[in-house]
């Protein structure tokens, strides 16, 4: 029998969530009393929920025993076995013998799929972490349709706290594939996470453009908003100087918006880390400003609830608060889904959307870790072990591995090959080679060159090498770089450089002091990391009473990187600032040009321009990494192994990388 799960808001096509509408509609229109199709008669339904609730418990077993079934409940996972230490998996497979489904709420990402591997019943996804809330989507979704029709075409404007707001990944996601049009407007620290928007664009060819908050001004003051929508040029987002020309092309999309619905969600503070400075600042609120403005009086206001202090109770007297028809709704939306699980067990439907394989999985007892702290193999690896998802798409080629249980991401760093025992750094010219050792199992991934020689790889050897660019070499092209930067900088004081982590961070730390030295001003420092599992952007010298993250609304940032090829990291770095504010203009600064473009990006500041091949590998080497070594910069070509009979192709000495 082949059971159907519900974990995440992909598990379900759009024609499935057509048809779950069409039966909520049916559950709707019958009369409470009425009695209706008792579709789970003999069926029971258990609640595990280890946070608290009321609507979705609530509502999940209001729609059991309205369709005929019944209900166990362990509404407080603090008074089961879990105190005791009971694990994850042990709870679904006892659990699940006493029940037909389990709903399952819990604080950590990815438990539900985790208990869905050992429930032998269908497995509902009732809030997990900050990951996804599945089926209070579909209750948004249903809303939304209800009140305004078609979704397609729809533009919702998604405010709070986005980052830690898990019906907001799961509603953007849903609102992509649907067709709508999506403004992001988050609390200062507290924007969407950059996993969420890299699979935006990487699966429903959402773009980005920054819009400025003024023009939602009776909404929230000090913070910008992000516009993605599928029909906007990527380039958008791309640009590295804020002209008049897109100046007026932004200003043109901003007036031209129609607000069909705003979004409000609370500040989710039991995810805040004590200390952390999220969510400081003017936070987005629905209130009398709001009801007045002529611009919003056919803008319904939804809101997952409970609510704080981010939406007015004047808003409940009000035609366009439909909050509480919202969580109405979540009844007959809740009916028809379990209506739908099971009879999809008499169907033996395959589970639509199931992630793709094949998955990663280490072949050594040693191997990558999901970088996301509160991620379910993190916390609990007696029930879970790491499987990630490969993708060969990331910025300048890089190997990406994606957490099958929480989505967040990990740049791979090193990998080896199991038959021949050898291992290297990854490099984009590698990727068939990736590819066929993942298909026969023989790719080991590693999170450092440690790591890879305590399991017994040695090293592959590199080509011969040659110097390009030698100490005092970098010093003049940093010296060079630094004086055009503050040539053409208006206001040295309100500079920001920001180095992508971690070469173009020390970069744009000298930079900075060759800056201060000559304008004899503090210059602010900054680092973006793009695969991390904390915050993207922060400053390595905050301003005397400045915040730890770095403000880039209205200043001049120059964005630092060691060397550019694709050009596909600086447009992960531009996404990362342009979400966090909108900036007065962004300029690019490189050591080194290889000029193999598939972005339409240009450096305003390089080193050195080199001619190099595909094949060709170029490295900075920095004293502050490789310390015993000097300032250099080297090209070299990949070779192939000493053994020839292998399938592999090695790269450059790893000892030499970081």
């Amino acid at each position: 029998m082949k059971k159907r799960d519900l974990i995440s808001i992909e598990d379900l096509s759009n024609q499935e969530i057509d048809e779950l509408f069409q039966v909520a509609d049916n559950m709707l229109a019958r009369d409470r009393g009425a009695g209706g199709p008792k579709a789970c008669s003999g069926r029971i339904m258990a609640t595990l929920f280890y946070e608290p609730s009321t609507r979705t418990r609530l509502s999940f077993e209001s729609a059991m025993q309205r369709l005929g079934g019944t209900v166990i409940s362990c509404p407080d996972m603090k008074s089961s076995s879990t105190a005791k230490g009971e694990s994850i998996a042990d709870t679904a497979r006892v659990v699940s013998s006493y029940a037909d489904v389990l709903v399952v709420r819990h604080y950590w990402d990815g438990a539900v799929q985790a208990m869905a591997e050992y429930a032998e019943v269908p497995v509902i996804n009732a809030g997990d972490g900050s990951h996804e809330h599945p089926t209070q989507t579909l209750c948004d979704l249903y809303t939304l349709r209800k009140e305004k029709g078609d979704l397609k075409g729809l533009t919702v404007v998604i405010c709070g706290d986005l980052k830690h707001g898990r019906t907001i990944h799961s509603l953007v996601y849903a609102l992509a594939r649907f067709g709508a049009h999506v403004i992001t407007l988050a609390a200062n620290g507290m924007e969407l996470p950059q996993y969420v928007i890299e699979k935006l664009e990487r699966e429903y060819h959402y773009s980005l453009a920054p819009v400025a908050s003024d023009d939602l001004h009776a909404v929230v003051r000090e913070t910008d908003a992000i516009y993605l929508t599928p029909s906007q040029p990527h380039q958008l987002a791309l640009f590295t100087q804020v002209d008049a020309e897109i100046q007026q092309r932004l200003s043109k999309m901003a007036s031209g918006i129609k607000f069909d619905a705003f979004y409000v969600t609370r500040k989710q503070k039991e995810r805040i880390e004590e200390g952390s400075e999220g969510g400081n600042g003017s936070y987005p609120r629905i209130g009398r400003d709001f009801l007045k403005e002529r611009r919003f009086k056919d803008t319904v206001v939804m809101h997952p609830l409970p609510r704080v202090d981010e939406l007015s109770q004047e808003v409940d007297k009000d035609r366009r608060g439909i909050y509480f028809k919202q969580a109405a709704y979540g009844v007959p939306i809740r009916m028809a889904l379990l209506k739908f699980l099971f009879d999809s067990l008499d169907k033996a439907k395959s589970r639509a959307g199931q992630k793709k394989a094949p998955l990663y999985e280490s072949p050594e007892p040693i191997g990558p870790r999901c970088a996301n702290a509160n991620c379910v193999t993190r916390t609990e690896n007696i029930s879970t072990r790491p499987r990630f998802e490969v993708l060969f798409t990331g910025p300048g080629g890089a190997l990406i591995l994606k957490c099958f249980y929480c989505d967040h991401q990990l740049k791979v760093q090193y990998m080896g090959h199991t038959r021949s025992r050898k291992y290297c750094p990854y490099d984009i010219a590698l990727g068939d080679t990736v590819r066929e050792w993942l298909q026969h199992g023989e790719l080991a991934i590693f999170d450092s060159i440690k790591q890879a020689e305590e399991l017994g790889y040695e090293p592959y050897k590199s080509g011969p090498q040659r110097s390009i660019m030698d100490e005092a070499e970098m010093r003049e092209a940093l010296c060079r770089m630094s004086e055009e930067i503050l040539k053409e900088s208006k206001d040295p004081e309100r500079l920001l450089i920001l180095g992508i982590r971690t070469k173009g961070t020390y970069l744009a730390k000298r930079i900075a002091e060759e800056l201060e030295k000559r304008s004899q001003k503090r210059i602010e420092v900054g680092e973006i990391e793009i695969y991390g599992a904390g915050d993207d952007l922060r400053s390595l010298s905050p301003l005397e009473g400045g915040p730890s993250s770095p403000s880039v609304k209205d200043r001049g940032v120059i964005l630092v990187d060691d060397v550019i090829h694709t050009g596909m990291t600086v447009k992960n770095a531009m996404s990362i600032i342009f979400k966090s504010g909108r900036p007065q203009s962004v300029r690019l600064a490189v050591l080194v040009d290889r000029g193999h473009r598939e972005m339409p990006v240009k450096p305003n500041y390089v080193g050195k321009h080199i001619p190099s091949s595909e094949k060709e590998r170029v490295r900075v080497k920095l004293r502050e990494v490789e310390q015993d070594e000097r300032d250099k910069v080297v090209i070299y070509s990949i070779v192939s192994p000493e053994n020839s009979h292998q399938r592999s192709a090695p790269s450059s000495n790893p000892k030499a990388d970081n």
